[in-house]
């Protein structure tokens, strides 16, 4: 115990001589006490905090886009509910295998009525030719479509259900769209199709809530890298694949992904992304790292502001201070020399009486 106690006294002399030899240096204190510890500090609470602040901003596009693909999620399969109690009932399956356009069309229109997000409604039979549609004025009835993407996704599914890729839909003016294909099965046999189709200006507004900081926007991308919503993608134009995308290339488990990267021009984006079900579409937040940080940098600029004019202060201080200390020394220096030359006159006069 004696030892611990003579050591810290050793090291608190050290130090208090170290002090004192600083005081004595206007220059060194300054620097050693003012300025280096102060843009210590500076450096430190600048590099945690935007650390900290670039976690948080991951977080929040992880969260907006998790946000994202659960209402995706949630919305489509109220209306995969609505394909597969249309074509439960046995009426329904009979109609479809008379191709009775009337009936059919009467229950299609029935059920446009209590779904609000269905767009347009079919009924096609297994050669790929619409034998029903509501609502009447698109004129599809006897239209062969089965080259297109909804009866061709879901051959290639197996008969089951199917969630398109976006596609444009032809009739009274052209639309992107994308489609819930349900099978309608009369024992072991495919006697049809049922067809909702969904406008992507829809699929747009259901997403419309989820608001990210500025310099962000969400998107989503179908199974096929194409892009259903993007803020700046042009409509009626034709899908945009963007399977080079490095938010689109990512592979995604069922939890999703986040992370940073740098665009073609070098400006660094932070991304989450996460899937929608297991349709194959993904839901992309995406924010640039300068947007997410300008608010934290305007108040480093404040904040180097203050301190700026502070340690200007310190420094008109210290150069006080400094003036004074050498005035100080001048004055002892002329002391010294005069009480030397004084000293000298008195060791003459006694040599030499």
């Amino acid at each position: 115990m004696p030892d611990v106690r003579s050591w810290f006294r050793r090291v608190a002399a050290c130090l208090s001589m170290r002090l004192l030899s600083a005081y004595r240096r206007p220059r060194a204190f300054l620097l050693g006490l003012v300025v280096i510890p102060l843009l210590t500090v500076l450096v430190l609470t600048y590099v945690v905090n935007i650390s900290a602040a670039r976690r948080q901003a991951l977080g929040h596009v992880d969260v907006a886009a998790r946000l994202g693909a659960e209402i995706l999620s949630e919305t489509l399969e109220e209306t995969f509910r609505s394909a597969r109690q249309l074509a439960a009932p046995p009426a329904f399956v009979d109609d479809v295998q008379r191709a009775d356009r009337d009936a059919l069309e009467r229950r299609l229109e029935d059920a446009l009525a209590f779904m609000p997000r269905v767009d347009a409604a079919a009924v096609i039979n297994p050669q790929g030719t619409i034998i029903a549609a509501a609502p009447k004025e698109l004129n599809w009835v006897g239209r062969d479509v089965s080259r297109d993407e909804p009866f061709v996704g879901s051959k290639a599914a197996g008969w089951d259900l199917y969630l398109t890729s976006v596609y444009l839909r032809e009739g009274p003016g052209v639309e992107k769209v994308v489609s819930v294909m349900w099978p309608v099965w009369s024992g072991d046999t495919l006697v049809g199709l049922v067809q909702l189709q969904h406008r992507v200006e829809d699929v747009k507004s259901w997403l419309q809530k989820i608001r990210l900081d500025a310099g962000g926007y969400l998107y989503v991308v179908d199974h096929r890298q194409q892009l259903v919503v993007h803020p700046l993608q042009l409509l009626p134009g034709r899908p945009k694949a963007v399977g080079d995308w490095p938010t689109v290339s990512e592979e995604l488990g069922p939890g999703g992904s986040r992370f940073t990267y740098r665009d073609a021009d070098g400006v660094r984006w932070m991304a989450g992304v996460h899937p929608v079900g297991s349709t194959g579409w993904r839901v992309v937040a995406v924010q640039t790292e300068q947007g997410a940080l300008r608010p934290l940098y305007a108040i480093f600029w404040s904040l180097g502001a203050v301190a700026g004019v502070l340690l200007l202060l310190v420094v008109l201080i210290v150069v006080q201070w400094a003036r004074l200390h050498a005035f100080s020394l001048r004055l002892l220096r002329q002391n010294a020399k005069l009480l030397k030359q004084g000293q000298q006159r008195r060791l003459t006069d006694r040599e030499h009486p």
